[in-house]
């Protein structure tokens, strides 16, 4: 045929010809090509993505015929559809999970669970707004804590549970149950500030002061605690530690003293509504009384002849002069605090006695720690929702000191 062409071609339509025959050739070549997988049959797979950890759809999972650039992703059901050959082999992949390559084998549906990828997971951290950076990002991790580790030993204060769990944070607590508890990390940095980190939860930021002191009556001062002590340890899923300019660049000058970084718990379960109830009980008992002397009483200033009613001195120590009080079980009669009142109101002397031990009879007791939480959570397809609640109430050792 290219013969009889060339016979009626004029010279000058060469250029012309071998166009007409370069066109002709790579029509030949696509009528006969053959697309990848020449001699199989074609099958349609569907199918449902799903996390192996709590059965959550997952959206936007891409799936790719191994060793092609076929594929598609999953839509808003975490559903796909693909034509591939019968003995392809399909990737599944997505952001925080573990790649699977799953052989078709002549199925026309695949449901796959996807499983976490724990070391990609755990190099990322939820920072501001909920952005996820990468550790390394932040310049100065300090640690982080699960909600397990939060759970073996129940305190009332999430930061008290954190105590002796992360290195290069010291944690102190001014007195008992509902007390200030102080958090400084990796050293205070200022001498007239009181050095506690920024709490972030959930992305949105609280202060925690320690100076959260008032006072009833005369110079009696009453520690009201601080507001980390609000969050319900039940509700927390893990804690991040966070100190450096990085970290601080994220949140401001509040971050100077360092980032707390808190997570709460959300649904994670599929199949109808879940509830929760958790219930701790805590005893506190004195460990350790202290030797106090019995002898003699409670002073301040040395005592003269007018202490005692039939004006003469007794005899005397050194103790006595130094501001002590008169010795007991002596005979001494003095007019005490709660003194009974005679007829005309006026108070009446009792002989001063020693007491041991009396002290222990106003803290002989235990203290008594309760907290009860429930939490309530669902996931469907509409929404997914946890809601928790806490109480606490607590028995203190010494009486007039409860709190609920």
């Amino acid at each position: 045929m290219k013969i009889i062409i060339l016979q009626k071609i004029k010279s000058n339509n060469v250029l012309a010809f071998f166009l007409s025959v370069f066109f002709l050739v790579v029509l030949v070549e696509n009528c006969y090509a053959q697309p990848t997988g020449a001699g199989q049959n074609t099958i349609r797979v569907t199918g449902t993505v799903t996390s192996a950890i709590d059965g959550a759809i997952l959206p936007g999972v891409s799936i790719v015929v191994e060793g092609t650039t076929t594929g598609t992703v999953t839509d808003m059901d975490g559903t796909y559809s693909i034509e591939v050959p019968e003995n392809a082999t399909l990737v599944f992949s997505y952001l925080g999970f573990a790649p699977q390559k799953i052989a078709v084998g002549g199925r026309n549906s695949i449901n796959v669970l996807m499983v976490e990828s724990a070391e990609a997971l755990d190099e990322l951290v939820v920072t501001a707004l909920g952005i996820r950076r990468e550790e390394k990002s932040l310049g100065y991790s300090v640690g982080k804590i699960a909600s397990e580790e939060l759970s073996k030993v129940v305190h009332e204060n999430i930061l008290t549970s954190m105590a002796g769990k992360v290195t290069g944070v010291t944690i102190n607590s001014t007195g008992g149950t509902g007390s200030t508890v102080s958090m400084v990390i990796r050293g205070a940095t200022s001498m007239s500030t009181d050095n506690q980190p920024l709490f972030v939860i959930d992305g949105v930021p609280m202060t925690s002061s320690v100076n959260n002191v008032g006072g009833f009556g005369s110079g009696n001062l009453v520690d009201y605690g601080n507001s980390i002590s609000d969050i319900d340890p039940e509700s927390i899923e893990s804690i991040s530690i966070l100190k450096g300019p990085s970290a601080a660049a994220l949140y401001g000058t509040r971050a100077g003293n360092g980032v707390v970084l808190i997570t709460t718990k959300k649904a994670n379960q599929r199949g109808g509504m879940k509830v929760e109830v958790v219930s701790n009980t805590v005893f506190d008992i004195p460990s350790k009384y202290l030797d106090v002397q019995n002898r003699f009483g409670f002073g301040a200033r040395s005592y003269t002849d007018k202490t005692f009613a039939n004006g003469v001195i007794p005899p005397y120590n050194v103790s006595e002069v130094a501001g002590a009080g008169p010795e007991l079980n002596k005979g001494y009669w003095q007019v005490q605090p709660f003194a009974p009142l005679d007829a005309n109101g006026a108070a009446i002397p009792t002989e001063l006695i020693a007491y041991p031990d009396n002290y222990k009879n106003f803290i002989n007791r235990s203290a008594i720690t309760s907290t009860n939480s429930i939490s309530i959570s669902s996931v469907t397809d509409l929404v997914n929702y946890r809601l928790g609640i806490s109480n606490m109430t607590n028995k203190g050792l010494v009486p007039n000191s409860d709190l609920n």
